[in-house]
């Protein structure tokens, strides 16, 4: 007689092989077998289900492997059917993106805010880009996955807090799902950020993580024994007020000069930029970098300092949690040769407390400037990993045994 498992068993079963197969594919089934710890009988179905769904694929058959030279199978997840979509709202644009269940990015749109700042506004423009991006590139979209900065409660759909955006208990979730018909998750930028890496950059696989993000905003995602820690309220990576230890020209909005905000934001390095006349009142980030590649000595110490202080601010919290790797993203990472500065300002900040590794544990992102949009799609790929068939209608009610 074929049975049913109960709903919770067989969606921990799902995640286990998608989360495995994810992490070490192209892998056979015997091998899965031997990391999840199901029968190989059981993981034949499971596996053939998953396939039939559009997660799971196989490759070609390897001769040579097994017992007496078997043919071995090798799987992988399945990136031809499903697609997900990332949407990050910033200061100045809100980027929308199109990836693959690999985290691949298949196509990306930046949506400039000219003058938009408030929350119906932004979020209307961005339904209408994702809606026109996902009409472009036909396929079987399963959910949407928003980041933005400031304080974001994940679990409730909503941004307690951002400050730049000026953005206060608004429902981001309920919003855009409704707008688009979607399942949708929400986060903010520096948690996917942080999952983004251990799920497809380069921290993967990596248990004890910290994402420290400094660009207009600043804040740090923490991935403690292998799991996200948003805090009691949500509220944890709020680091704005960190002391790097510097007097910044100007104050923060604490009255403190030494927060990190205040010294090596974005925002705060282009005010100096413009102070000192190095750049216009309309100059960019990327005008600066651009430079100091061009030889300004003013504008490679500015950011030479900015990234020592981000060294700095690493270096805290490594002392603090002890990760195995901290990921460095935002502006910083406009100019990754910048990187043996934040470097020397962590080493700097740890030479008389403990012996770290700093070259190994302190790295930039390996998304580079497009880190934020592909990592708010790790929002959603991070749910439908963890409950595909919530994602994939008919999944569980597909009987095997």
């Amino acid at each position: 007689m074929r049975s049913v498992q109960p709903f919770d068993v067989r969606q921990q079963n799902y995640s286990a092989i998608l989360r495995t197969v994810m992490r070490h594919g192209p892998i056979a089934r015997s091998e899965l077998s031997g990391r999840t710890g199901m029968a190989t009988g059981t993981m034949t179905k499971l596996t053939s289900l998953l396939s039939e769904a559009g997660l799971l694929r196989e490759l070609p058959a390897e001769s040579g492997h097994g017992a007496l030279g078997r043919p071995r199978t090798p799987m992988v997840v399945d990136e031809r059917t499903h697609r997900v979509v990332g949407v990050h709202f910033g200061l100045r644009r809100t980027t929308v993106c199109l990836l693959d269940l690999r985290g691949t990015l298949l196509a990306e749109v930046r949506l400039p805010h000219r003058g938009r700042r408030g929350f119906e506004l932004l979020v209307a423009q961005a339904v209408e880009g994702i809606q026109e991006l996902i009409g472009r590139n036909p396929g079987s979209v399963l959910g949407v996955g928003a980041s933005t900065g400031g304080w974001v409660d994940r679990e409730a759909g909503v941004v307690r807090d951002h400050r730049v955006l000026r953005w206060r208990n608004v429902p981001l979730r309920e919003v855009l799902a409704d707008g688009l018909g979607l399942p949708t998750e929400v986060d903010s930028s520096f948690r996917s950020l942080t999952m983004a890496e251990r799920w497809f950059g380069g921290a993967q696989g990596v248990d004890d993580l910290i994402g420290l993000f400094v660009g207009n905003v600043v804040g740090a995602g923490f991935v403690l024994g292998g799991r996200v820690f948003p805090g009691y309220s949500a509220a944890a990576g709020t680091v704005d007020h960190l002391s790097v230890g510097v007097a910044a020209e100007e104050p923060c909005s604490c009255g403190r000069r030494d927060c990190l905000h205040g010294a090596a934001s974005d925002l705060a390095v282009l005010a100096h930029a413009r102070r000192s006349d190095l750049i216009g009142p309309r100059g960019t980030l990327e005008h600066l970098v651009q430079l100091a590649r061009d030889g300004d000595v003013a504008a490679d110490g500015l950011l030479v300092a900015r990234a020592e202080l981000v060294g700095v601010a690493a270096g805290t919290l490594i002392d603090m949690l002890d990760p195995e790797v901290v990921v460095v993203s935002g502006g910083v990472v406009d100019a990754p040769e910048y990187l043996k500065s934040v470097q020397r300002g962590a080493r700097a900040y740890l030479r008389d407390k403990r012996r770290v590794d700093v070259d190994s544990v302190v790295r930039l992102s390996a998304f580079g400037t497009d880190g934020v949009a592909v990592s708010a799609a790790s929002v959603v790929l991070d749910r439908i990993y963890a409950a595909p068939a919530e994602f994939v209608p008919g999944l569980l009610e597909l009987r095997y045994g």
